[in-house]
């Protein structure tokens, strides 16, 4: 069978006589003639159940994330507070409470929770929870010794 890639065997003619190419079309698909896949009177584009979402082209659907949070707790103190009656001590908690994507894992917020006499506080940072309880760090590299502290302190021992 010879290559059908180039011009055809048979020219065609300015009447639209003689054979016809890959590319084009008949007299009847230019004159609006129903397509031959179609089987009903539907406007293109609408499904069967009414939504006209545009097919592929169309924009995503906005799926609903699934979402679940948990706490972690990241400081506890306590406050002696006077009163009349006496000191009484004050128990708190700071909670990191971080709300993630059920399907991708991602965390997607988080806030810190100060928990205190059964009230709970919002902060956006930890700073300012840390400051609600007058609780400052002034030097946080001295609360947690490097790797070569422990070796040393570990070969001291031996």
């Amino acid at each position: 069978m010879p290559d059908q890639t180039g011009s055809p065997r048979f020219p065609r003619n300015r009447r639209g006589e003689g054979p016809r190419t890959s590319g084009e079309r008949g007299a009847a698909a230019r004159q609006g003639a129903p397509r031959e896949g179609r089987r009903d009177d539907r406007p293109r584009g609408d499904r069967r159940d009414g939504r006209r979402d545009g097919g592929r082209a169309g924009p995503p659907r906005k799926l609903e994330r699934k979402l679940y949070s948990f706490d972690s707790v990241v400081d506890r103190g306590f406050d002696d507070v006077e009163e009349e009656s006496g000191t009484r001590r004050v128990h708190w908690t700071i909670v990191k409470r971080t709300t993630a994507d059920q399907i991708s894992r991602k965390p997607v917020s988080f806030l810190y929770v100060l928990q205190r006499d059964g009230v709970d506080s919002e902060f956006p940072g930890l700073g300012a929870a840390r400051n609600a309880v007058n609780k400052t760090i002034v030097h946080p590299e001295k609360l947690t010794r490097s790797k070569a502290e422990y070796a040393a302190e570990k070969s001291e021992k031996r």
